[in-house]
């Protein structure tokens, strides 16, 4: 009611434009659903085919910033005089170099990254589905993936998990490729959903967590199609997971373990993707990967195949 007494119109809004009703809990499957389609109707509308998720720690670095970080850690302790301070830098100095020995990994996935931007930019030049790099979307192996891949002049994705001690995706992440997931569940279904290989390097609890996931999909046939897990720096690897005293115990059989790879270089991790694409390709299994998966996002029944006259 207005100051004169007459009665003002009543303003409305509607309801998928209003930000209380769509950020309740009574609106949560409404916002998984938009994590569900969004990023399927972005992938495909820039044609992603496919891709590869190359996974590791956030905390390496380009060996050359990790001497710019040491240097300028070291000046700034000749510059304070406070216990405190001084104590919170030296600890900082001592990761920084104690980090440097794995720094090799970020060169390894940034090589990576790269060569298998520049095969992708190759296949599609010839009209082949592609196979872009696609990481976590964060600092370190995240981002010397997607700084390879963008190199080579390729699309590159990032799975990102609001991760607020990283900000936004790293800057090598294409535009049109940059995902933010609220419901971290989401992320893994995008993060597997168009993965045909996986490659893992050195990293904590993250990329634990994306190879035993990944094994576990494959392993209980969630994942039906052949994928390649690669875990790159075999020595690592082998320290970080006993997995022969596993097999020893019974907890995993041979069968299992077959579903990993050791390599130790950033071209024989290449070479051992290429390769698992070009079987699939020649088999006619990418095709039928692809076909399966459409139809299970858009609720379609399988085409029956036309009866024999022995059926009929």
């Amino acid at each position: 009611m207005s100051a004169n007494g007459e009665l003002k119109n009543v303003p409305t809004i509607k309801a998928y434009k209003n930000p209380d009703w769509l950020g309740s809990p009574t609106s949560r499957h409404i916002r998984i659903m938009c994590e569900l389609y969004e990023p399927m109707k972005r992938l495909d509308d820039n044609n992603i085919d496919n891709y590869f998720i190359i996974v590791g720690s956030h905390l390496v670095m380009d060996p050359e910033d990790r001497v710019k970080h040491i240097n300028g850690l070291e000046q700034q302790l000749k510059k304070i005089t406070a216990e405190e301070e001084v104590e919170a830098v030296q600890a900082k100095l001592r990761f920084a170099k104690k980090m440097q020995n794995m720094d090799k990994f970020y060169v390894m996935a940034r090589e990576l990254g790269e060569k298998l931007g520049k095969w992708n930019r190759e296949r599609a030049a010839i009209g082949k589905p592609s196979y872009n790099v696609s990481t976590g979307g964060g600092p370190g192996i995240m981002e010397a993936a997607n700084r390879g891949a963008h190199e080579a002049g390729d699309t590159t994705l990032g799975f990102g998990a609001s991760r607020p001690e990283w900000g936004s995706l790293n800057r090598y992440v294409s535009n049109h490729g940059a995902f933010e997931f609220h419901y971290f569940f989401m992320r893994k279904f995008w993060m597997a959903y168009k993965c045909m290989g996986l490659v893992v390097m050195p990293g904590g609890f993250g990329s634990l967590d994306e190879l035993f996931e990944m094994l576990v999909l494959l392993q209980t046939k969630k994942i039906s199609h052949p994928m390649p897990i690669i875990l790159l720096g075999a020595e690592f690897w082998k320290k970080a997971i006993n997995f022969d005293y596993l097999l020893e115990c019974g907890m995993l059989t041979q069968s299992h373990l077959d579903m990993l790879v050791f390599k130790d270089s950033a071209e024989d991790a290449f070479q051992y993707l290429v390769e698992n694409v070009r079987k699939a390709e020649e088999s006619g299994e990418t095709e039928q990967v692809q076909s399966a998966k459409r139809r299970r996002l858009e609720n379609k029944p399988s085409v029956p195949s036309t009866p024999s006259k022995k059926d009929k």
